[in-house]
């Protein structure tokens, strides 16, 4: 096994820091893909997903009991999925956009309420 010298350590500790200081300016996967056109087109689309939680709450009123919690549920599911979609190019240094997304528990409950459904 060869050993480093003392230059070839330096070396790669200042080639490190180096690194280091440039990955600050860098910008992150998530904005460099919000700002390009695929990225303004993933946001449009999340906008029209978010709106189509206004025509499943619509229905909901129509709806009772179970059925209308159930459709509510899935409205806001579908909000919060639209509203992260579209909101990606907004989003401010230091948040994510994971946490305008559905909670796991709300996907399970959502699954539940829907079993219950379809007995």
């Amino acid at each position: 096994m060869d050993k480093l010298g003392r230059k070839e350590i330096r070396e790669m500790i200042v080639e490190s820091m180096m690194s280091s200081k440039s990955d600050k300016k860098r910008k992150s996967e998530m904005r460099q893909f919000s700002e390009s056109k695929s990225g303004q087109v993933v946001q449009r689309e999340g906008r029209k997903i978010s709106s189509c939680s206004e025509t499943i709450k619509k229905v909901a009123e129509d709806q009772t009991g179970t059925m209308r919690e159930t459709l509510n549920r899935i409205a806001e599911f579908v909000e919060k999925t639209g509203g992260a979609l579209s909101g990606m190019g907004s989003m401010n240094e230091g948040s994510s956009m994971t946490e305008g997304l559905p909670t796991i528990a709300e996907l399970k409950q959502l699954h539940k309420d829907i079993a219950r459904l379809e007995k």
